[in-house]
């Protein structure tokens, strides 16, 4: 699931360098703000083609819901490595005999 952050994140990268016409870094800003509901601080970062503009609502529709399913599991993992951690806690523990 990680790989698709990363996928989504390099195909609105490439979406926004290449349709906007905007260098490499500015495009992955642009896709990581927008994905994390952030603002665009950048004046010069702004959409004027409509298609870009509906690209960008179905990315963050479709990002947002990906993340969201990240975080989800990055979640349920760590309540699971707790309840190990916790289980390994309680068990008895062997003593060694006195030699």
């Amino acid at each position: 699931m990680f790989g698709a952050g990363v996928l989504l994140v390099v195909i609105g990268t490439v979406t926004y360098s290449l349709g906007a016409g905007w260098n490499v870094v500015d495009a992955l800003y642009f896709a990581v703000a927008t994905l994390t509901t952030t603002s665009v601080s950048d004046p010069d970062l702004v959409l004027q083609d409509g298609w870009l503009k509906l690209f960008t609502v179905l990315y963050l529709l479709v990002g947002i819901g990906i993340l969201v399913e990240i975080l989800r599991r990055l979640g349920i993992a760590f309540v699971e490595v707790r309840k190990q951690e916790r289980r390994e806690g309680d068990a008895p523990r062997e003593e060694s005999a006195p030699t």
